[in-house]
């Protein structure tokens, strides 16, 4: 193998590594946390984030009534063993 064609080669492979590199950057993605007061939502229930506990995320739970996102409560309730 010749050095031209040896060059060549090289040449080529160093432009398929930076080709590689565009197209691989364009592909990342940005984390982009939500803005306090924001609600992650589907269509009827969401959640506000409030900030982070080490890597959990707090925040509080709501729901839509009548196009309003409104604090969602609890509502379990102890109850008594049965036996068959």
């Amino acid at each position: 193998m010749t050095i031209r064609a040896r060059f060549i080669i090289a040449v080529l492979w160093a432009l398929s590594l930076v080709a590689v590199g565009v197209m691989a950057s364009a592909q990342a993605q940005f984390r982009v946390d939500p803005a306090p007061g924001d609600v992650i939502s589907g269509s009827d229930i969401g959640f506000r984030p409030d900030g982070w506990r080490g890597k959990a995320r707090t925040g509080t739970w709501v729901v839509r009534i009548n196009g309003e996102w409104v604090e969602a409560a609890d509502s379990f309730r102890p109850h008594p063993a049965t036996t068959p």
